[in-house]
């Protein structure tokens, strides 16, 4: 299991967005993934209360994912569904892209 404290450097899109790489898939759980995540987005020192928002919103996000892909494959035929996860996948994407021209890895 990778340190949570010394995440992995990312160097391109696919490897930041797949846990698999990192993680074995019985090993993948949302308290990890919110080290990690933790690990790459506050500053050292950030405040207790900082780190709790910031981990009530990650866990919210999750939630919502979740219930969303729920939704999704409780109500529409599969290629409905794929379309779907394709076009948030895209959205998702796009956003990081985003995110790391405007905050390059150090």
């Amino acid at each position: 299991m990778p340190n949570p404290n010394q995440p992995p450097k990312y160097t391109d899109l696919k490897s930041a967005l797949k846990y698999t790489d990192v993680m074995k898939p019985q090993d993948i759980n949302i308290a990890h993934c919110w080290l990690m995540y933790a690990a790459h987005v506050l500053p050292a020192g950030a405040p207790a209360i900082q780190r709790d928002e910031t981990r009530k919103s990650f866990y919210a996000g999750f939630v919502e994912c979740f219930k969303i892909m729920s939704d999704l494959t409780d109500t529409l035929p599969e290629d409905e569904v794929c379309k779907v996860l394709d076009r948030l996948d895209g959205e998702a994407r796009d956003f990081y892209k985003k995110l790391v021209a405007e905050h390059p890895v150090r």
